[in-house]
């Protein structure tokens, strides 16, 4: 929902991305079979809020509610870090796409 990683570059938005595979978390391990997925997180740089966010594979709806709500509601990426996601929820993964997403690189846009 939102931007892709592409078509923000291609608005000329700096971006940074962030993914969690969903069997690392902790509710994808104790689920065992049937927990493939990944969620992908787009966040304006210069703004510091996620503007698009992919969630895929049989847990994606799940958390989809809660991307839906940052990307629209612009919540400020520090404040999404230091939410308290619930255990052992799929939402976990969510709080590993944001770490991801801290030590990613910036990219710039397209030219």
């Amino acid at each position: 929902m939102g931007l892709t990683e592409a078509r923000a570059r291609e608005r000329g938005i700096r971006v940074r991305t962030g993914t969690a595979e969903i069997p690392a978390s902790a509710r994808g391990w104790i689920h065992k079979a049937g927990n493939d997925g990944f969620i992908k997180l787009v966040e304006d740089a210069e703004r510091g809020v996620l503007i698009g966010a992919t969630s895929a594979g049989p847990a994606g709806g799940e958390v989809l509610g809660t991307l839906v709500v940052a990307v629209h509601g612009q919540v400020p990426v520090p404040h999404l870090r230091n939410m308290i996601y619930a255990y052992p929820t799929f939402h976990r993964a969510i709080e590993d796409a944001l770490r991801s997403l801290a030590d990613s690189t910036l990219r710039e846009p397209s030219s």
